[in-house]
């Protein structure tokens, strides 16, 4: 019941605030803005309400953005260089409630070019559907472990680490269909370019109506993240994503967070690590399928953004070089306060 009413608290209050914000950007749509020109034998007065002013910041920001991510995403893959043998690779891959998704991400991963690897599928211990799907899935390629830290996804990547006798990680979801040339892409960048995280891009098949809303949303967003690396933060990840053990050691591993990745791309960036962003290596993964399941996410997302931030501002996350420390502070700040500013634009619009 406890857990009930705070979730219906939780969701009222997340809709009360946007809601708000929405008619706040309804409001200051209206407003009229003026621009009056003087000459000497005319008085020329224009008039025009916000809502054409927001929306002309809106294009910009898009069309900027936009061109940087297209500009990237069209570059051929060749530009990672590809190391198809080489040293052990540990690929992880934490799951939850995820056997009907489970055989998108080993499949693909089997059909890997890189071959000196090994799939760890991480499960929950009362997780019996996925145990069962993994184990029938698991032969001398494939192995299954049990969660030591339960209920975390950070527990289940340190289980695995912890286990392994590899210098090389990677990690992926349950639902993603990985590039047959990622992981070897993922270690050149790192034994060759000499890179400690390697990073790709993820989008949500839109299959549908809800599945096309997340993934023109999951595109704006990539779009907007060009934008964040002029300052040199990399969003690298908790999926598609290779590290070094060097580097996970380095950043003390996930935190056992709402959003462990993005606590995970700010201590990579506070401690210095180069991060190697391919966005032009794409995995798929499953979309919502609902609106409840959209907004679930979302809700999620916000909520580890602010539970990342408090946990900065209380010194549970203040490690790495002091100027690094305030840069990711910002980016913190700015992240938060751009998703409400972006709710009031869209209502202006």
């Amino acid at each position: 019941m406890k857990q009930r009413l705070q979730s219906v608290f939780e969701t009222a209050g997340l809709a009360g605030g946007c809601l708000v914000l929405v008619l706040i950007g309804l409001y200051q749509g209206l407003q009229q803005q003026a621009l009056t020109v003087e000459l000497l034998w005319l008085s020329l007065e224009i008039v025009w309400i916000d809502a054409i002013s927001a929306s002309l910041v809106f294009t910009a920001f898009l069309l900027v953005a936009g061109l940087l991510l297209v500009y990237e995403v069209s570059n051929p893959a060749t530009t990672v260089p590809v190391l198809e043998e080489g040293p052990q690779l540990t690929v992880i891959i934490p799951v939850y409630r995820d056997a009907n998704v489970l055989h998108r991400s080993v499949d693909s991963l089997r059909a890997s070019s890189y071959e000196n690897l090994e799939i760890v599928i991480a499960c929950e211990p009362d997780d019996e559907s996925t145990i069962r799907t993994a184990t029938a899935m698991a032969d001398e390629t494939v192995s299954v472990l049990t969660n030591a830290y339960p209920g975390s996804k950070a527990g289940a990547i340190r289980t695995a680490v912890e286990r392994s006798s590899a210098d090389s990680f990677a990690v992926f979801d349950a639902d993603e269909i990985v590039d047959d040339h990622f992981l070897a892409s993922g270690m050149g960048a790192l034994h060759t370019e000499g890179y400690d995280v390697f990073q790709g891009r993820r989008i949500p098949e839109p299959t549908g109506i809800v599945e096309t809303l997340a993934y023109c949303e999951r595109v704006t967003f990539h779009a907007s993240y060009k934008l964040v690396e002029l300052t040199g933060f990399r969003n690298c990840r908790s999926s598609s994503t290779v590290f070094t053990r060097a580097a996970y050691e380095t950043v003390g591993g996930y935190d056992d967070l709402l959003t462990e990745d993005l606590a995970f791309a700010h201590k990579c960036y506070r401690h210095g690590l180069s991060v190697r962003q391919a966005r032009n290596y794409t995995s798929r993964m499953e979309a919502p399928h609902t609106l409840a399941d959209f907004w679930g996410q979302r809700k999620r997302w916000r909520m580890g953004q602010v539970e990342v931030l408090h946990a900065t501002l209380t010194g549970t996350l203040t490690d790495g070089k002091q100027h690094r420390r305030y840069i990711s502070l910002w980016r913190m700040l700015t992240s938060i306060g751009g998703s409400m500013f972006l709710v009031v634009l869209l209502a202006k619009l």
